[in-house]
């Protein structure tokens, strides 16, 4: 257990190389890396401990403008919420370092000590002071008592309370009799970074990592963070047009590809090499605008920081990001891998559909043939819905041949590589979906079927009014809306058999406490 004081991490920013470090060496799984509970309070103070009177400064200014103005000024300034901000960093420094408890009986006892001004504690002129540094001591003791099998490395630049470790003044060498062998005092960060670990660093490593961004199982760990994306305000994108697009979160996963790795940095921890890195992917997908309704396929470029390892039992895990921005269309390697994008999501379209067809007899091949010029003129979101009522109505019949074909439809599942695997999942989405483009398409679906008037359409349509009526809201599990007074016979469209729900988607620098400054 490697235990930090408050000088050793005072004004610790999340995304420093030293909050990196620290995240390596806690995910390694070799080593825990935690601070007390005092030195938490501590670090969240020093990061909050202005902001009271920078909110006062702001106020005097807000007064003096409604002095000045002759119309009371529209500016206006929320109430002060110290602990809002304290909270904020508590959370910031949790998801850093594990926490270890500062105990009551490890606080009375330090401002005891203080009191008494004894080591750690002291005094200064006429006061003592250094109950906080004494509740800290007594935490680190406490935990050693707790876990006889733990070896902890305390890390305190302040050497004038705690000592080198070597020897302790009364009466600390009293409070670690009988723990000395397992308390080793670390001087400063530096010497934590060269104990537990080994940079690595160089081309070599530069290719490694990029190597390991590509991979299929960061790719879909970045995929699957990719749909907490949202925006009250919107991103921009790429559409398929090569226009730019408001867009406001994903309808279903994005594929991603690795666009770019920069500022690659290694550390060997116990073997294993831990890095990270800024990537910059690429993401293609159905969107939403701001009322949720699909509007296509968007582009986007994304921008990350990383921290992975080459051990297979470990996801990569998202450091910081930024909002995804406009794909760079004079980028020759950005604009290659849209097209892969493009032409991959196009061939599993086209896949969907042959194999929705296979598996309908030839009255209804005849109907989709049909619809097909109106469902080409729709986005992609409705064609996969189309193909999914296609898919539920084909399960009606259960001939040898239908059988077979929906067996072989399951082997396939086995092999599907992991943008197969989207769009499936993509698809059983869109079953949930009941956006204008959805009811538009079943109303020119509706009206297809009405001009079909020759012989052979019209023995179509008698084939599919033989059929057994198929209740959609039932089949998909979702309520119609509608009573059964309506009679629609089968073989109908009718919009109000839609399923409804929503759509997815929607380094330090010192500090001038008592303490800090150590």
């Amino acid at each position: 257990m490697i235990i930090f004081d408050t000088n050793a991490v005072n004004l610790l920013s999340p995304s420093s190389p030293r909050a990196d470090l620290i995240r390596k060496l806690r995910q390694s799984k070799h080593h825990r890396v935690a601070v007390p509970w005092m030195v938490l309070e501590e670090m969240a103070a020093h990061q909050a401990r202005y902001y009271p009177e920078k909110y006062r400064t702001v106020l005097n200014s807000l007064a003096k403008l409604r002095a000045y103005l002759p119309w009371e000024p529209e500016s206006s300034l929320e109430p002060l919420n110290l602990e809002r901000l304290l909270d904020h960093w508590r959370d910031a420094y949790r998801e850093i370092f594990e926490v270890i408890e500062t105990s009551d009986t490890a606080i009375r006892k330090g401002f005891q000590r203080e009191a008494v001004a004894l080591p750690p504690a002291k005094r200064v002129k006429d006061h003592s002071e250094g109950g906080r540094d004494a509740a800290i001591w007594f935490s680190v003791l406490e935990f050693l008592e707790q876990n006889p099998d733990e070896q902890v490395w305390f890390v305190t630049n302040n050497h004038s309370d705690f000592g080198d470790g070597s020897a302790y003044q009364y009466p600390m060498n009293e409070d670690v009799r009988g723990l000395e062998d397992r308390l080793i005092l670390l001087k400063d960060f530096d010497q934590v970074v060269s104990h537990f670990t080994k940079e690595v660093s160089g081309a070599e490593e530069e290719a490694a990592a990029a190597e390991l961004l590509k991979s299929a199982s960061v790719r879909d760990r970045v995929a699957q963070t990719a749909m907490d994306l949202s925006s009250l305000t919107g991103f921009v994108g790429l559409g398929d047009g090569e226009t730019t697009e408001e867009w406001y979160a994903w309808l279903a996963r994005p594929e991603v590809e690795l666009l770019s790795v920069t500022g690659v940095t290694g550390h060997e921890i116990e073997s294993d090499v831990w890095y990270t890195a800024n990537a910059q992917w690429v993401l293609y997908g159905p969107a939403v605008d701001e009322v949720e309704a699909p509007i296509g396929y968007i582009a986007c470029v994304w921008p990350t920081k990383v921290l992975f390892s080459a051990r297979d039992d470990e996801a990569p895990t998202l450091l910081t990001s930024e909002d995804p921005s406009l794909p760079d269309t004079g980028d020759e390697s950005c604009m290659g891998i849209l097209r892969a994008l493009r032409k991959q999501a196009a061939d599993i379209v086209a896949g969907a559909k042959r194999a929705a067809l296979a598996v309908q007899s030839p009255a209804e091949r005849l109907l989709a043939e049909q619809l097909a010029p109106s469902l080409a003129k729709l986005d992609t979101a409705t064609n996969q819905l189309a193909l999914q009522v296609a898919a539920r109505q084909a399960a009606l019949f259960d001939g040898p041949v239908q059988r077979l074909a929906r067996q072989m439809a399951e082997q396939a599942k086995l092999f599907e590589d992991p943008l197969q695997r989207a769009a499936r999942q993509m698809a059983e989405q869109m079953k949930l979906i009941d956006s204008p483009a959805q009811r538009l398409a079943r109303k020119m679906a509706a009206d297809q079927l009405k001009l079909i008037n020759n012989p052979l359409q019209q023995a179509a349509r008698q084939r599919a009014a033989s059929m057994p009526e198929l209740d959609l809201a039932v089949d998909l599990h979702q309520p119609s809306g509608r009573g059964e007074a309506d009679g629609e016979g089968a073989g109908q469209p009718d919009s109000s058999n839609a399923p409804q729900a929503p759509a997815a988607g929607a380094e330090d620098a010192p500090a001038d406490d008592d303490r800090a400054g150590e």
